[in-house]
């Protein structure tokens, strides 16, 4: 009895992507709340649901809205990204030992790499499954915890393997930028795996479009003075090709 219970309000669950407390005892008008609560929380220890403040949530729903998220960033400033990833490719030296960071236009700019000799360490195994396409190029992930907001991994595995890599040109992506805060993006944990690489870079490249600038995301993992080439799509506000400027940033 106590498995098909289970059961039944799993499949609920799943199909309706997230529910309350409330609904299911209303389908189970014959359980207690603390039955159902047992009930939620021994899916949760399966790994099907997430429990909720008055309520649960699938797994699934929340994998698959993570997934639709991605998608649409990268279908938004294609132009832009491209034009960018086009640029950024220029910059590729064979032979040489190249980090790719995770975000959308990482991933047009791996999309776009040649079949040479190339060691590429990436913390996206988005922009992974696109290098194994070449069979010159040499592949390796950071490892770590996988944030599906960003198809990024972070975390202290990840620290530790970067801290055993040396790295020729890192190529970065920034979520925003501000002359205040610096360059910066939205994940604690990423944003320590960004500042250790640009530490060990002999050379800093950032991607970055026009539309991220004069705005800041809550961590800052590198100032103007940490890079040495920014590569954009269109003219820069005033106010920050200035500091780019100042700070002898080549920006292109």
């Amino acid at each position: 009895m106590t498995t098909h219970r289970r059961e039944v309000i799993n499949l609920y669950i799943q199909s309706k992507g997230e529910v309350r407390l409330k609904e299911l005892e209303s389908m189970l008008p014959d359980v207690s709340s603390m039955t159902i609560r047992r009930d939620l929380e021994y899916l949760e220890q399966r790994g099907e649901i997430v429990r909720t403040r008055g309520g649960a949530k699938s797994i699934a729903h929340l994998s698959m809205l993570k997934e639709a998220a991605y998608t649409q960033r990268m279908s938004e400033n294609t132009e832009a990204k491209l034009l960018i990833a086009e640029k950024a490719t220029k910059f590729v030296v064979a032979g040489r030992s190249l980090f790719i960071d995770s975000g959308t236009t990482s991933m047009y700019f791996a999309q776009k790499l040649n079949d040479e000799n190339l060691f590429v360490l990436t913390s996206s195994p988005n922009v992974a499954m696109e290098l194994i396409k070449f069979p010159n190029v040499k592949v390796s992930l950071t490892g770590g915890k996988l944030n599906r907001d960003t198809m990024s991994l972070s975390g202290y595995n990840a620290v530790e393997y970067i801290k055993e890599i040396n790295i020729d040109i890192a190529f970065m992506a920034a979520s925003a930028f501000s002359t205040n805060s610096g360059f910066t993006c939205g994940d604690y944990f990423e944003a320590e795996i960004k500042k250790l690489v640009i530490k060990k870079a002999h050379t800093v490249i950032m991607m970055m479009d026009v539309s991220k600038s004069d705005c800041g995301m809550p961590y800052t993992f590198s100032r103007v003075q940490d890079i040495d080439v920014l590569i954009t799509d269109q003219p820069l506000p005033e106010k920050v090709a200035k500091a780019m400027k100042q700070a002898r940033i080549t920006v292109i």
